[in-house]
Parts: structure tokens; C-alpha cells; sequence
């Protein structure tokens, strides 16, 4: 059964919230996802101007998080 996981960008100060979200069968099928879609933004020159200290946190449907990753 597929679950939807989400994928927000935080810093601490601020957060961008994935309101859409992925359908994935589990969690690391879900990250396999994502991971393709960050590596073509990062080829594309789209995280050049993120200053460290922001992470990718996944969420479940119910607003659980599932695992926090550095870009």
C-alpha cells in the first residue's frame, strides 16, 4: 500500500512546507525519489545560493518525521 511522504526545507529559522507531498510505496522508495529530484537541482546550479544549515525533513501524512538530511 502506497503512503504519501512529504519533504519540507528547514533552517531553524524558517520552513518550507511540501503541502503536495510523493506517493511511495515506503520510505526509502520515497527517498529514492527525492534524492534523483536533488541531485538534477543541484547539476542545475538550484542550491547554490542555500548557506549550509538547511535540511530536507521528511514527514509522513500524519506530520511524523521520518528522517531529517542535510543538503
Amino acid at each position: 500500500m502506497n503512503s504519501r511522504f512529504h519533504f519540507d526545507l528547514e533552517n531553524g529559522r524558517e520552513a518550507i512546507r511540501d503541502e503536495e507531498g510523493v506517493w511511495a510505496i515506503n520510505l526509502a522508495a520515497a527517498l529514492e525519489q527525492v534524492t534523483a529530484g536533488v541531485d538534477e537541482l543541484r547539476a542545475a546550479g538550484e542550491f547554490e545560493d542555500i548557506a549550509d544549515g538547511w535540511f530536507l525533513v521528511v514527514r509522513d501524512d500524519a506530520g511524523v518525521v521520518r528522517k531529517c538530511l542535510p543538503l
